[in-house]
């Protein structure tokens, strides 16, 4: 009965509904991680795309489906570690890798998925999302910024405290299934997210990003981890990044 659930039948073709799940959440989340750089970067006559930073690309492919399986826990965990891997060898290509700053960095956020992955280090806690979140929004975002215009200004860096305060906010009930505990949480770190938002310029879509995130707050406080709850996660970063940057 869990096979035939777990299945997507789209006409005649029957996909796994986790790897599709992993396929958009992919999809989406390489997106979040390198919109913020790039909305940043255009503003910028040295931001350059060229073919050198298909590595980067790959890299974070590799660690947002690693994420997926980590948090999921549908796929077996072993693929979350030869995703790492592969990662961990993109890292080391010769773009990245000449870059000691950025290599190291992007070392980190594969040190740290690794440490997630192990379930005897019970890091998928409180403290898990608070690192989770900065490993998330200060890796592969500044690398990108960093190949991209190849400086990095605090400027940027604080560009992306909402990007941060979002991953914080929308993956309490995935890192805690403690309900009571998570509503406080979730309150602080929705409060969090709205206060970065207020220091944007106030426009339609700041306030629109407002709503949503008290929408959310609502949603978490009635029915706690939700089912499709990585996916969900994914799509409302989406959103607001795409009304924040």
């Amino acid at each position: 009965m869990k096979d035939v659930e777990s299945m997507l039948r789209i006409g005649k073709l029957k996909l796994n509904r986790d790897y599709v799940q992993l396929v958009l959440y992919v999809i989406l989340q390489s997106i979040i991680c390198w919109w913020a750089a790039l909305d940043y970067g255009r503003s910028f006559q040295t931001a350059t795309f060229s073919t050198t930073q298909l590595p980067l690309i790959g890299y974070t492919v590799a660690i947002t489906a690693a994420v997926f399986i980590i948090l999921d826990r549908q796929i077996p965990t072993q693929w979350s570690l030869i995703a790492i891997g592969i990662a961990i060898a993109l890292a080391f290509t010769n773009i990245i890798a000449q870059e000691s700053e950025l290599l190291y960095l992007l070392l980190t956020a594969s040190a740290w998925l690794f440490i997630m992955a192990i379930p005897r280090f019970g890091m998928q806690n409180y403290f898990g999302l608070v690192v989770f979140s900065i490993v998330m929004t200060f890796t592969i975002p500044v690398a990108v910024f960093y190949l991209q215009n190849q400086y990095l200004s605090t400027t940027f860096l604080w560009k992306l405290a909402p990007l941060a305060a979002s991953y914080g906010f929308l993956y309490v009930p995935t890192f805690s299934q403690k309900r009571q505990i998570n509503q406080l949480i979730s309150a602080i770190m929705g409060f969090v997210l709205v206060v970065t938002i207020f220091l944007q310029p106030m426009t339609w879509q700041t306030i629109l990003a407002i709503v949503i995130t008290i929408a959310i707050w609502f949603s978490q406080q009635a029915f706690g981890r939700l089912r499709q709850h990585l996916f969900i996660n994914t799509l409302v970063q989406f959103v607001l990044m795409f009304l924040l940057y």
